[in-house]
């Protein structure tokens, strides 16, 4: 910390002694507010590169992006498209592109439309607003899309999924193909036009959990017959099938208890890597893909290595692997091959999420199209994650990424420690990665610790260690985020006084049992998180209608766990200050759990503030929103810290503050 401000003392700066956490910063709520959205799919199209990217100040729309051949970007399709799919609550796999055409989901909507080469205008599908589209395969020999139909009832009711044909016509019904199951995703046309593959699974089992691999032949009329299961299993998560070019079916299976890629050879699941890195994500949203062919014999893939993400390129005849020589630390939620090279979006710790073109033999890069963004800040600015591993829950070693606070311009009194923000990442199964975050350096900048838990339950570290919150969720994420904090503090980096926790959704769950049932931290940051597991699991939509039977326990036989577990029975325990946010059109984590939650706490005399967005759902996408909650929760924390943030305007009612 003090390194930065001699450095910048030589090159002639003015460096000013300043408590930490008043530091005044480059790092604006709009670079905060950018780093809340990534880029989406991406597709190849010839010399074509398209993709999605979110917009918060154009109301939090998500643009659709090409990168034409000659190296000009630009928008598709009108200025009020929002390309954007809500199968599942969550989305993803919102469009596909094939010779100039592009078919989207109309987020206002949700039919299907095609934008023609012409720029025109045409929908696919009838407009029923109970019915919503997503993850789409093109069926060229009967020019068709397969896709993934979510069908909502009269009743409000769960909804139907099932695999439909839409006809590339005029609007028509679609012919559903596959019905009855549960869950259905990754359905998967055969270049040849011959076969159908698709992934499904059934409550209570999540995709990241337990799932099967099915296949089956098309027949005259496109119909599938002869339907049978081919991988996967109620202890086995497979998820991104894909036909090779060799006319194998790849997937991604975690048998070995790490996501490694495997191929189906007469009839049987055989691995093309064998690396204890997983070459997947919990399948959260839809079309996630980590892998493109590049030849024949050649596969890249991007493959998580305790939660930093590398390139390997594969040769499938051998089943070896080899990694790229590459300067990004997060890689891959979408994977694609054009002319032979590999496209991806990556990221680094001073370099934002970005679409990059890799060159497969040598590893040299170039950016092709960066999302719309506030200006960079300069690198000297930025603090480096540091990758730290301690002791967590029943003494198993447990990982984060640390950063510390950085400010050429500034340098605290000697003696004195930084304060801690630990975040804690949702899902619960997602992960932090080490990269360029401003949402972190806003902190960092303005002198506030930040460290990232990927606490037990966490993707990227294989099977077991998802494996870990099974049965212990409220318990082992908790004790996780408390021995990081620990363990800096034991190290000398940061004021034990002052520690900071703060978490969106899941993540928010955490933080409001940590602050019910321990007392280690002294500030609490809430995002629609879950206050109360029973109506959450009662009242929450279909796709994690039965999450917390793996997480918890079977309910009602574990109703008294659920109780125990969630926060809101024990609100009368919590004394540390908490500031709590909430989207009032939130599906997932419904508005009246944070409201009941604030109340509770409001009422045992805790300094509190509830700040409520309308039109907003589970997480937040409007620029003005976003910023008003950064700024909130910097106030909040100099407000209850005894430090005054340099933040205009930010001032939020908090009641029981003297």
């Amino acid at each position: 910390m003090r390194e930065a401000a001699e450095k910048a003392q030589e090159s002639g700066m003015q460096v000013r002694e300043a408590t930490y956490g008043t530091w005044s910063s480059p790092v604006s709520e709009e670079h905060a507010a950018h780093s809340v959205f990534r880029l989406g799919d991406i597709q190849v199209d010839g010399e074509d590169v398209w993709w999605t990217e979110a917009r918060p100040e154009e109301g939090g729309r998500t643009a659709l992006v090409r990168r034409r051949a000659d190296g000009t970007v630009g928008d598709v399709g009108p200025a009020t498209l929002s390309v954007r799919s809500s199968v599942y609550e969550y989305g993803g796999g919102s469009f596909l592109v094939e010779d100039g055409t592009a078919y989207v989901v109309s987020a206002g909507d949700q039919r299907l439309w095609r934008l023609g080469r012409d720029g025109g205008e045409t929908p696919l599908t009838p407009g029923d607003p109970r019915v919503r589209y997503a993850d789409f395969s093109l069926d060229r020999a009967r020019d068709r899309l397969v896709c993934l139909a979510e069908v909502h009832g009269d009743d409000g009711g769960h909804p139907d999924h099932r695999l439909v044909a839409v006809p590339l016509g005029e609007a028509a019904d679609p012919e559903v193909l596959v019905g009855d199951r549960e869950f259905l995703c990754s359905a998967r046309v055969s270049p040849d036009g011959g076969q159908l593959c698709w992934i499904q699974w059934s409550a209570p089992r999540m995709p990241w959990d337990g799932t099967e691999l099915w296949l089956a032949e098309l027949d005259e009329g496109g119909r599938p017959v002869g339907a049978r299961m081919v991988a996967g299993g109620p202890a086995e998560s497979v998820i991104q099938p894909q036909w090779g070019p060799d006319g194998l079916l790849y997937f991604v299976s975690d048998r070995s208890g790490f996501w490694n890629i495997h191929r189906l050879r007469s009839g049987s699941a055989e691995p093309v890597t064998s690396l204890q890195v997983d070459f997947g994500r919990p399948q959260w949203v839809l079309h996630l893909v980590n892998y493109a062919f590049l030849d024949a014999t050649t596969i890249a893939a991007a493959g998580s290595d305790r939660g930093r993400w590398r390139v390997y390129v594969v040769d499938t005849p051998t089943a070896t692997a080899r990694e790229l020589p590459l300067p990004y630390t997060e890689a891959g939620f979408v994977v694609r091959s054009r002319r032979g090279r590999i496209v991806l979006d990556a990221a680094s710790p001073f370099a934002s999420r970005s679409v990059v073109e890799v060159d497969p033999a040598t590893g040299a890069s170039q950016v092709l199209g960066r999302a719309q963004a506030a200006a960079s800040v300069p690198r000297e600015f930025l603090s480096e994650p540091e990758q730290v591993a301690f002791e967590g829950s029943e003494g198993r070693t447990t990982f984060g990424f640390f950063y510390r606070p950085r400010n050429p311009g500034f340098h605290a009194p000697d003696g004195t420690l930084p304060p801690l923000l630990v975040r804690v990442h949702g899902g619960p199964t997602a992960a932090s990665s080490p990269m360029l975050d401003y949402a972190v350096q806003y902190w960092t900048t303005r002198g506030i610790a930040v460290l990232d838990v990927n606490y037990g339950g966490s993707s990227g570290y294989g099977r077991a260690y998802r494996e870990r919150l099974a049965g212990r969720w409220g318990e082992t994420d908790a004790l996780d985020c408390i021995a990081g904090a620990e363990h800096l503090v034991a190290r000398g980096e940061v004021d034990a006084n002052s520690l900071i926790i703060q978490g969106e959704s899941a993540g928010g769950f955490t933080v409001l049992n940590a602050l019910a049932f321990h007392d280690t931290f002294h500030v609490g940051i809430c995002h629609y998180g879950i206050a109360d597991l029973v109506a959450f699991d009662q009242g929450t939509h279909k796709f994690e209608s039965h999450y917390c039977e793996h997480l918890v326990g079977p309910y009602p036989q574990a109703k008294e766990v659920y109780r125990e577990r969630s926060p809101l029975y024990s609100a009368n325990l919590l004394r540390s200050p908490l500031i709590m946010f909430q989207g009032l059109n939130d599906p997932v984590v419904p508005a009246g759990q944070s409201r009941a939650m604030y109340e509770a706490v409001r009422e045992n005399g805790v300094p509190c503030a509830f700040l409520a967005f309308e039109g907003e759902e589970h997480g937040f996408r409007v620029a003005e929103n976003i910023h008003r909650c950064i700024r909130a929760e910097l106030y909040f924390v100099g407000r209850v810290l005894g430090f005054t943030g340099a933040v205009p305007d930010a001032a939020v009612e908090i009641e029981n503050m003297a």
